[in-house]
């Protein structure tokens, strides 16, 4: 009867929480963020066991948005969670199914697309604004992430918003 409640138990667990093990594909990172309303969990998010507690997620979401243009440390997340910086890159990747690192690497680069999109600014004054170090370091991670250069995601954006525009 144990041995029965366990495998019942595995099973909804695997069942609540899939693809955590797998990690998160990086093209799926702008899905995973839109599907959070403006990027806040409720107040009914589910506590996940050995992840953070809902106002910890908050606070530090809430964080990081703020934030996307700064240096974000772990220390200073890990503070804002009152946890010791391990515990709480373990308990940041049971909730949010990434790392922090990734997680905030994945918000800077939603940013990035959305300034391309809606401004003109230049890369590097993105980069900056992205809290990236250089505009190398933004082309870099872009790249890596989404599969295209910045540049080359910006161009057909920008014909598209002028197409609607005349």
């Amino acid at each position: 009867m144990i041995a029965a409640a366990n495998i019942s138990w595995t099973i909804n667990a695997d069942a609540v929480r899939p693809g955590i093990a797998t990690g998160v594909h990086p093209s799926a990172v702008d899905a995973d963020i839109a599907k959070m309303p403006a990027f806040f969990p409720d107040a009914s998010t589910e506590v996940v066991r050995g992840g953070l507690a809902p106002w910890q997620y908050k606070k530090v979401l809430k964080f990081i948005e703020e934030n996307l243009s700064e240096t974000i440390r772990i220390e200073e997340l890990a503070g804002l969670a009152r946890l010791s910086c391990s515990h709480f890159s373990r308990a940041f990747r049971a909730t949010a199914g990434q790392s922090p690192y990734d997680y905030v690497l994945g918000r800077r680069m939603a940013f990035a697309k959305q300034l391309m999109a809606q401004t003109d600014a230049s890369l590097s004054q993105i980069a900056l604004d992205c809290g990236m170090s250089d505009q190398a370091h933004l082309c870099k991670v872009f790249r890596r992430t989404f599969g295209t250069t910045p540049n080359a995601w910006r161009k057909p954006q920008r014909a598209e918003a002028n197409h609607t525009l005349h």
